[in-house]
């Protein structure tokens, strides 16, 4: 889809509501069935409509606009965000944020893919993936509490105890979440789900984010591009002779996915193999421990790439990665 041969309408969704630029004219809607009419029927015929991803806010304006067979493009908020300051706009309003929405989009000055929603499964996967995420976040942060308060009070204090509960919910219900997750995984994406399984370091868990947040790997035509999906691709900062920034990894994608992965490259190197015998290389080279984690990350997914695109199971040495 060329975006410059349509209509251009940049949206800024929030939860509540959402601004509109089209006609150089900004308008404000309400974030539900009534307010995207009532833009259908103000914005210019044929129109493509402009978006940043934002959580689950944008996602029903921007299946409802693909329902009625508009064009829909939707941003990653991070390369939007770095549009606006490469233009020096300091001001942050829904308005201006709108407008340059719209020019972002035209200023790419090519071929856009289209935005289209996901498989109703798919879409119930992702969202178990981001319940996932959001119940890990409080396991840990229940066990941080809790081991500040025993610093203060006794084990038989029902202030500590009610902490123990929070934990223990949040396991069990990430329990019933990963079961069914598993499942549809296994009906979403069966052979795919059982080649990254083999793969040494890498569970069930692991494999079923990945092939979610990844749809299935087949969107990628090389593992460089999946890398940096995921935000392990590295960073350079250098210039001249004088700056000489540390290398980073990007962190661009899902940080829920990064951490699973950093687990699987500990169990990784606790094994004979690739991953064991690079991380073993790097630390006799005098790189820190981390670095050498995240190299395993990295061979991880990359072997994760070469199995999904082979089709067949990892076989250690033998697997061409």
């Amino acid at each position: 889809m060329n975006i410059k041969k349509n209509a251009l309408v940049g949206i800024d969704v929030s939860k509540d509501t959402f601004n509109a630029h089209f006609s150089n004219k900004d308008r404000k809607y309400k974030n539900s069935r009534k307010g995207w009419q009532m833009l259908v029927k103000e914005a210019p015929p044929n129109s493509a409509y402009a978006m940043e991803a934002t959580g689950y806010y944008h996602y029903r304006l921007a299946s409802y606009l693909h329902s009625k067979g508009f064009a829909v493009v939707v941003f990653n908020p991070y390369r939007v965000k770095h549009y606006f300051q490469s233009l020096g706009i300091k001001a942050k309003t829904d308005k201006i944020d709108a407008l340059k929405i719209a020019d972002y989009a035209l200023a790419k000055g090519v071929q856009l893919r289209e935005w289209k929603p996901l498989p109703p499964k798919h879409a119930r996967a992702r969202v178990i993936v981001s319940l996932l995420s959001g119940l890990s976040r409080f396991e840990r942060s229940s066990g941080n509490i809790k081991h500040s308060l025993s610093l203060v009070l006794s084990k038989t204090d029902n202030l500590f105890n009610s902490m123990s509960e929070v934990k223990s919910v949040c396991v069990s219900h990430q329990k019933e979440l990963e079961k069914e997750l598993y499942q549809l995984c296994g009906e979403l994406f069966p052979t795919q789900f059982r080649l990254l399984k083999t793969i040494p370091g890498i569970g069930s868990k692991t494999a079923a984010v990945m092939l979610v947040c990844c749809k299935g790997l087949s969107e990628f035509p090389a593992y460089r591009q999946l890398v940096s999906f995921i935000g392990l691709a590295p960073t350079v900062k250098e210039s001249g002779t004088s700056v000489r920034g540390k290398g980073r990894i990007s962190k661009t994608g899902n940080p829920y996915l990064r951490g699973l992965l950093f687990m699987c490259a500990m169990s990784a190197i606790n094994l004979r193999g690739v991953s064991k015998n690079l991380y073993n290389r790097l630390l006799a080279k005098g790189k820190n421990k981390m670095l050498a984690m995240v190299a395993v990350m990295h061979r991880l997914v990359k072997i994760s790439f070469g199995v999904v695109q082979s089709g067949e199971p990892y076989r250690g040495n033998s697997m061409a990665v």
